[in-house]
């Protein structure tokens, strides 16, 4: 990146810094405004960003309303499927799905993140499945504040509120009686796995397994490099990291996924796969069974 880039990069989350710190929350930042505007920032900017900068950004208010409303409860070979919808930090309700195993758990459980323009249901079958060997699992929309981000400010406002509404979605999942936080996992394809890079980053002592499928390395846009998923990998472990690739793949090249693995700390696995970037049926075997493996009964 050049000097311009890397100053653009600090500013736009320095500026959100700024507006956390200046907030006095105790010990979380509040949520963005209500109706999809923007966190306030101010320009107050310190010297350096550092990875604890960033994470105190990621810090959500827990007393936040989550004002959950559950759906009409169906089955689906043998799994339980539960819709429901929330209130986000913007003041929206959000939908999502819970998807439970025969009996009474506790579960292990897996938060999918769907690829772009792509909502919870893109991975409700491989759930259904993952629900026949005892693994539970949280189907979302991405969250959203800005349908398209188009400014750096919006940009870095657009990951801030997403990580925030991850860390709580997650928060509320490992909460619930049917669930296990200890076995707890996070699976992203494409877009998905950008973001689930950066989550897996922020959770990862929390997280027993995140599966990357399909990314990049980089947003390649100066404002996101903070959020980069190369500079977040390494905080990953203890969580295993595994990542999936498409020898195919035209989204971005061979070296540059080597260098995202290469990025990670032990335990991590790079597989690569005959096949574009939707992968193939052998890598979806492969982390259905790396999630049963790691998330399953014991």
């Amino acid at each position: 990146m050049n000097d311009r880039g890397r100053g653009l990069a600090t500013a736009a989350i320095a500026l959100l810094l700024a507006s956390c710190t200046a907030g006095g929350s105790s010990g979380h930042a509040t949520g963005p405004a209500p109706s999809g505007t923007a966190i306030p920032l101010t320009t107050n900017l310190p010297a350096a960003i550092t990875h604890d900068d960033a994470l105190r950004l990621f810090e959500y208010d827990p007393s936040l309303p989550f004002d959950m409303s559950e759906g009409p409860v169906t089955t689906d070979g043998g799994a339980e499927i539960r819709p429901f919808s929330y209130l986000d930090m913007s003041g929206k309700r959000a939908q999502g799905t819970l998807i439970l195993p025969v009996g009474t758990g506790p579960f292990g459980a897996v938060m999918f993140l769907p690829g772009a323009l792509e909502g919870r249901g893109e991975f409700q079958p491989d759930a259904v499945e993952l629900a026949g060997h005892g693994v539970a699992s949280l189907l979302i929309d991405s969250p959203e504040l800005y349908a398209i981000p188009t400014t750096d400010r919006e940009a870095v406002a657009e990951i801030v509120f997403e990580m925030r509404e991850l860390r709580r979605l997650v928060d509320w999942l490992g909460s619930r009686p049917e669930i296990d936080q200890a076995r707890l996992g996070l699976f992203g394809f494409s877009f998905g796995a950008v973001r689930a890079a950066t989550f897996a980053g922020v959770e990862g002592g929390h997280l027993k397994i995140a599966i990357l499928r399909s990314t990049p390395p980089s947003y390649n846009y100066p404002a996101m490099a903070p959020f980069d998923p190369i500079a977040w990998v390494p905080y990953a472990s203890p969580c295993a990291l595994y990542i999936q690739e498409g020898a195919q793949d035209t989204w971005f090249t061979h070296d540059e996924a080597e260098s995202l693995a290469a990025a990670a700390r032990e335990p991590k696995r790079l597989v690569w796969y005959d096949a574009g970037h939707g992968l193939n049926d052998q890598a979806n075997a492969d982390y259905m069974g790396w999630m049963i493996a790691a998330l399953g009964p014991a």
